[in-house]
């Protein structure tokens, strides 16, 4: 789940081409910029250097699904964005204020972890790409802000 909590008129929206056999979409998850622009799923074990915030959905869903389909999606690129999401955005248990990046671990591809918490098990190079804002541990979620990209920061 992906709620964006600030007005969708101030933000930067970028729509970016994927190859639709191999881009999984899903709100809240984060792809890695190839060289040309388009956008690809954060590869396993390999720390993506430059992460962009999908807001996409590829479901059984022919309205939602339709840009995926035929190699769209788009991502917000702005500095200030604040973004809820549950478990299907992050991994671990960040706390308020910790530095967030896009975790290459097999199963949390894509999905931003603590860099004080560290449950990435690859040694590396990270984009760090947003802050915590708001945790709530009974429901799951957290509220985070992205920040201008601080890379890299070696983990």
């Amino acid at each position: 789940m992906l709620e964006i909590l600030t007005p969708l008129v101030k933000l930067h929206r970028v729509s970016r081409s994927v190859d639709p056999s191999v881009f999984v979409a899903k709100p809240g998850i984060w792809g890695e910029l190839n060289p040309d622009g388009s956008l690809k799923n954060v590869v396993t074990d390999t720390p993506a250097k430059i992460n962009k915030l999908v807001v996409n959905s590829a479901s059984e869903n022919v309205y939602e699904s339709n840009d995926v389909e035929v190699g769209r999606v788009t991502t917000i690129e702005d500095f200030g964005v604040r973004a809820l999401v549950d478990g299907e955005g992050f991994t671990g248990e960040p706390a308020v204020g910790d530095l967030l990046a896009v975790s290459n671990i097999t199963g949390f591809e894509g999905k931003l972890f603590s860099t004080t918490e560290n449950p990435n098990t690859e040694v590396g190079d990270y984009e760090v790409v947003a802050r915590v804002e708001e945790t709530d541990a009974v429901a799951g979620t957290i509220v985070f802000k992205t920040i201008s990209p601080q890379y890299p920061v070696t983990l």
